[in-house]
């Protein structure tokens, strides 16, 4: 009785929080951020006590922001086929794919056999490659080229561990593995000017307003840095510290492994046709900035370009089946539809959050303090930004904020790159809950990794992010 008493505290709470802020005088602010600060908070508790499972509590904007005016419905439902949802739709097909005719196995093993059979140097070896696609490649594209294989590694690893009696070791592998690949993603992305949309808010932004065009290198001698830190530390954190493993090497996995590529045999057509149709879409994905240069080829972007590779896989003929393509419909049957869901349930909500005026709001009381110590400013500003980068888009977050530190910077005296940097860089440091980015919720549809896994490990590498973005703060000086 004790144990479904604690399980449904959080149940109920949500919904009171949510009453208490929006109909007891609590706050005292425009009625509609009201209503948004209540609703955020319910969804928050949900979400991470995970009482009720992920994408039904991703469906309450759905009921409550028409009830309460705040959006409405075909506003409200539209978030839930937003490009973002899209492209992780396409990211699925290609990933049921891949597992579809066993590619993934192939290549994981070839990975593991190549990197060896230490667990950290497996967790660097993912962490490093999803780091070095995401400096060119979007981050949620990135994830959702390296998740299959990561799952693979994992799947493959497994038999090891169990072998060894070490299930308690798997999980913590899991966990560690996944999460450095969400993490790496962000990370990744601050690196170079095209990592991430966020970073094309500030360089268009100081080429509009203050005629400075911020040039690659000027952007990597700072980004690519911190990168390094950053990604070191999140290592740390999860292989050294959290999710430690006593075990470094398993005795039987080689055996295993090489026994594996053997009974593979050789590429067959639909592997072909398969890594075919993915390397095109990388390839597409990597080079779009020039692509789009193309007048015919303006269109593009990343959604585009991966649902385009979707629909390659479903009509690619499929020679050794009658009548039958490389990817049918009926292979969607595995794809999990809740976390497309959760990911529109989060959008709706940030869509409020930025519509609201909260954000505003923040900006104006920060520049109304009135403060004139550069340092203070500088940590107060990057503190916000990553407490509102929890439920916030990156780039939706990035073009809030940087107009509003650059103006706040202007009428404290200071360069406003200094404070407009720092903020850029915090935007993409989403590592605490799955709705802060795509990759979070990517590597949670496992099942291997929870939303307190995340919350543990993720506050963390925020804190030192934190520290160190306000520590360095005379490097960015130097963008310009």
């Amino acid at each position: 009785m004790k144990y479904h008493l604690q399980k449904y505290i959080p149940l109920i709470l949500g919904p009171l929080c949510f009453v208490g802020l929006v109909y007891l005088p609590i706050i005292h602010l425009d009625e509609k951020i009201v209503k948004v600060i209540g609703i955020t908070s319910w969804m928050l508790i949900w979400w991470i006590s995970e009482v009720v499972a992920l994408p039904v509590t991703a469906f309450l904007p759905v009921v409550l922001f028409p009830a309460l005016g705040i959006l409405d419905l075909p506003t409200t439902s539209a978030n839930y086929t937003n490009p973002t949802v899209l492209l992780f739709l396409s990211g699925f097909v290609f990933a049921l794919s891949i597992e579809k005719h066993r590619l993934h196995e192939r290549i994981a093993l070839h990975i593991i056999h190549w990197v060896g059979t230490s667990i950290q140097k497996i967790v660097l070896g993912f962490m490093l490659a999803t780091a070095f696609i995401s400096m060119w490649v979007n981050n949620t594209a990135t994830t959702l080229l390296m998740f299959p294989i990561a799952n693979s590694v994992l799947s493959l690893l497994q038999e090891s561990f169990v072998a060894q009696k070490q299930q308690e070791a798997f999980n913590k592998l899991s966990k560690s593995l996944l999460l450095g690949l969400a993490f790496g993603a962000c990370i990744g992305g601050i690196a170079t000017p095209i990592g991430t949309p966020t970073n094309a808010v500030l360089i268009a932004y100081f080429k509009d307003n203050f005629q400075t065009d911020i040039a690659f290198l000027a952007w990597f001698a700072i980004g690519f840095p911190l990168a390094i830190v950053m990604l070191s530390f999140a290592y740390f954190v999860l292989v050294k510290w959290l999710f430690v493993i006593e075990i470094d090497d398993l005795p039987s996995a080689k055996q295993i492994v090489e026994g594996k590529i053997a009974h593979l045999g050789a590429i067959t057509y639909q592997e072909y046709a398969v890594s075919g149709v993915f390397l095109l879409t990388t390839f597409t994905w990597i080079f779009r900035v020039f692509l789009i240069k193309i007048p015919a080829l303006a269109f593009l972007n990343d959604t585009i370009i991966g649902m385009a590779g979707a629909l390659l896989l479903f009509i690619i003929p499929n020679p050794t089946e009658k009548d039958s393509f490389i990817f049918e419909w009926k292979n969607m049957e595995k794809l999990p539809w809740g976390i497309l869901f959760m990911i529109g349930g989060g959008l709706a909500l940030a869509k409020t959050l930025e519509t609201s005026g909260l954000v505003q709001l923040i900006g104006s009381s920060i520049k109304n303090l009135g403060i004139s110590h550069f340092a203070l400013l500088l940590a107060i500003v990057v503190l916000v930004t990553l407490l509102l980068k929890i439920m916030i888009a990156n780039t939706a977050l990035a073009t809030i904020l940087v107009p509003m530190v650059a103006g706040i910077a202007v009428a404290s005296g200071i360069e406003p790159i200094l404070l407009a940097a720092p903020t850029t860089f915090a935007a993409s440091f989403a590592f605490i809950l799955p709705m802060s980015t795509p990759p979070n919720a990517i590597v949670l549809s496992t099942g291997f990794v929870h939303v307190k896994d995340m919350i543990k490990a993720g506050s963390w590498i925020a804190i030192f992010g934190f520290l160190l973005l306000i520590s360095v703060y005379k490097c960015y000086i130097f963008m310009i």
